[in-house]
C-alpha cells in the first residue's frame, strides 16, 4: 500500500568541492527530496597550479563570499538544519583547516570535511537511493579525486579513492598526454575489482562527465536535455571520450555545450572515463544527477522510508502539489489491472505511476493538456527512470488526455511501435478511468473492468448505473478497439 505523507522539514546541503561550491536546499526528509533552491559558484579551491600543496587563494575568497550569501539566505529560509561537507580540495591542502576555522568564523557554518571512502561510500548511496537493485559500477570524478565503488544488488562491495581528479591532471600534466596516460594507468591498475567477469555499467557522477553527455545532446540533437539516467553504449561513449580527450581548449569552445569553467579539464576527465571504460569492458554508461548529496540524504532517512519506492514517491509529491483528487491513483491502478494482468513488473511499476500522476494536466487549456502533460513528464529533473522509461510515460500520459495522441520527436526517437502501443493502451483505460468517476475517490471499487474473450465488459453496480453515458461509451469503445475487441457495458445488482 503506498503511503501519502511528506515531512515538511526543509534541509540543506552545502557541497564545497574542488571546482565549485554548490547549495541545494531540498523540500524535506523523504524518499524522493525535490530541491526547492539550488545554486553553484564556480570557485576552483582546488586549482593550484604551482603545486604548493595549499587551497588557491583567488578560490578562498570567491568560497567564502559565496559561503556569506548561502548563510545569509539559509537565515532567511529558516533552514533549521544545515550540513556543509567539503571533499577532496580542502582535506588534501595544508590550509583546509585554516579554511574550515574562517569559514565557522565568517559565516557561522560548521564544515566537515569528508575523507576519500567516505565520499566514495557517500557518492554509491546516491546512486543506490534511485535504484535499490542497482548493480554496476559508480565512478564520481571531481576536481581533486575520482571515487569508485562496485556495487551488487544495492549494496557496496568494493570502494577505494584515486587522485584522479580532472581538475589536478591538468594542473600536474597539462597537455602532456603520455605522461597522464601514465598516470591514470597506474592509478587504475591498483583497483583489481574494475574487471569483473560481467560486463557491468559504468554508473558516471560528477559534473566534468556529466558535461560530456551535455556536450553529446548538443551536437547530435539529442531529444531529451535532462543527463540523469542517460544511457550510451560502450561503442558511442568510448568513441565520444577518445575524441575528447584530444581536443584543445579552443575546439571545445567551438563546440559549444560545455562551460567554459570546465574546457581546461574536461579532455583529462574524458580521458579517465575512456580507459575506466575499457578496464571494465562496460556495456554502457548511464549518466547520473545524484552523488554524494543525495547519499547523505538517503543514510539519514529511516529505513522505512529507505525502503520505498523512489519513481512511486516522486510520484505521489508531483500528484498532490499538482492534481484535483490526487488519492485516486492507486484505485485507478487496481481498476485497470484484470486488463493488463500479463506484463513484466517494470510495466506494471509504470502504469501505476502513470495512474498517480494521471490527472497533472486537469487545470490546463484543454487543447493543450497532452502536449503540456507531456512535456512535463519528459522534463521532469527528479523522475529516476531510463530515458526510455521516461519517454513511454509520458506518452501514456499524453494518450490519457486525447484520442490521437502522437508525442514528439523524443517518442520518435526512443519508443518503438509496440511500446507506443502499450503506452496508448494504458492512457486510453487511465482516460476511461477519469472519464467514469470524475476522478473521486471511491466509484471505481463499484466497477469493473472485465477482458473476456475478444470483449471488453465495463460492469457497473445498478446504484451507480447512473455514471454511464454516450462519453463513457465512446472512451470504452475506443480501448477496445486498440485493444482489437468488442465493447460491452453492463449494469447488475450489487450481490
Amino acid at each position: 500500500m503506498l503511503t501519502d505523507h511528506r515531512v515538511s522539514k526543509r534541509i540543506a546541503i552545502i557541497d564545497v568541492g574542488s571546482n565549485s561550491v554548490r547549495l541545494v536546499v531540498f523540500d524535506g526528509q523523504t524518499r524522493a527530496p525535490a530541491p526547492i533552491f539550488n545554486e553553484k559558484v564556480m570557485c576552483g579551491l582546488g586549482r593550484d597550479p604551482d603545486g604548493s600543496g595549499k587551497l588557491n587563494a583567488e578560490g578562498v575568497e570567491m568560497a567564502i563570499g559565496a559561503l556569506r550569501r548561502f548563510a545569509t539566505l539559509l537565515r532567511a529560509m529558516k533552514i533549521s538544519r544545515v550540513d556543509v561537507l567539503a571533499t577532496a580540495a580542502v582535506r588534501a591542502a595544508s590550509d583546509g583547516d585554516i579554511f574550515c576555522q574562517r569559514v565557522r568564523d565568517e559565516t557561522g557554518l560548521q564544515v566537515k570535511v569528508i575523507d576519500g571512502l567516505e565520499e566514495a561510500r557517500l557518492s554509491g548511496l546516491g546512486i543506490i537511493s534511485g535504484d535499490p537493485h542497482v548493480t554496476g559500477i559508480m565512478g564520481d570524478i571531481g576536481g581533486g579525486s575520482l571515487e569508485l565503488v562496485l556495487l551488487d544488488q544495492g549494496q557496496i562491495q568494493q570502494r577505494v579513492s584515486l587522485p584522479l581528479g580532472a581538475m589536478r591532471l591538468h594542473a600536474v600534466f597539462g597537455n602532456k598526454r603520455d605522461a597522464l596516460e601514465a598516470e591514470v594507468n597506474h592509478y587504475l591498475d591498483t583497483v583489481p575489482w574494475l574487471g569483473q567477469p560481467e560486463k557491468l555499467p559504468l554508473y558516471a557522477v560528477g559534473g566534468s562527465w556529466r558535461s560530456i553527455a551535455k556536450l553529446y545532446i548538443a551536437q547530435e540533437d539529442y531529444p531529451i536535455s535532462v543527463v540523469h539516467n542517460m544511457t550510451m553504449p560502450n561503442s558511442e561513449i568510448s568513441d565520444l571520450t577518445k575524441i575528447i580527450s584530444q581536443q584543445s581548449r579552443a575546439s571545445l569552445e567551438k563546440i559549444g555545450g560545455v562551460s567554459k569553467r570546465r574546457t581546461d579539464s574536461l579532455p583529462h576527465a574524458a580521458l579517465v572515463m575512456h580507459h575506466l571504460l575499457a578496464r571494465m569492458k562496460a556495456r554502457e554508461v548511464i549518466f547520473s544527477g545524484h552523488g554524494l548529496r543525495e547519499g547523505w540524504m538517503f543514510e539519514a532517512l529511516p529505513q522505512e522510508v529507505r525502503d520505498r519506492d523512489p519513481l512511486l514517491e516522486t510520484c505521489l509529491g508531483f500528484a498532490e502539489d499538482s492534481e484535483r483528487f490526487h488519492q485516486h491513483g492507486e484505485e485507478l491502478y487496481r481498476w485497470t489491472d484484470p486488463i493488463f494482468r500479463e506484463q513484466p513488473s517494470n510495466l506494471r511499476r509504470l502504469r501505476l505511476a502513470a495512474c498517480i500522476i494521471g490527472d497533472i494536466g486537469w487545470n490546463d487549456h484543454p487543447d493543450y493538456r497532452a502536449e503540456q502533460s507531456y512535456n512535463r513528464v519528459v522534463r521532469h529533473p527528479y523522475l529516476d527512470l531510463s530515458h526510455v522509461d521516461r519517454v513511454f510515460l509520458a506518452y501514456t500520459i499524453g494518450s490519457r488526455y486525447t484520442g490521437n495522441f502522437r508525442g514528439d520527436a523524443a517518442s520518435d526517437r526512443l519508443l518503438d511501435e509496440d511500446t507506443r502501443k502499450t503506452g496508448r493502451l494504458f492512457g486510453h483505460a487511465i482516460r476511461l478511468g477519469h472519464t467514469l468517476s470524475g476522478g473521486v475517490e471511491g466509484i471505481l471499487p463499484h466497477c469493473e473492468l472485465i477482458l473476456n474473450g475478444k470483449t471488453l465488459i465495463l460492469r457497473l453496480d445498478r446504484t451507480i448505473g447512473d455514471l454511464n453515458g454516450e462519453v463513457v461509451d465512446q472512451r470504452l469503445s475506443k480501448l477496445a478497439k486498440l485493444m482489437e475487441c468488442d465493447s460491452k457495458i453492463e449494469i447488475i445488482d450489487a450481490s
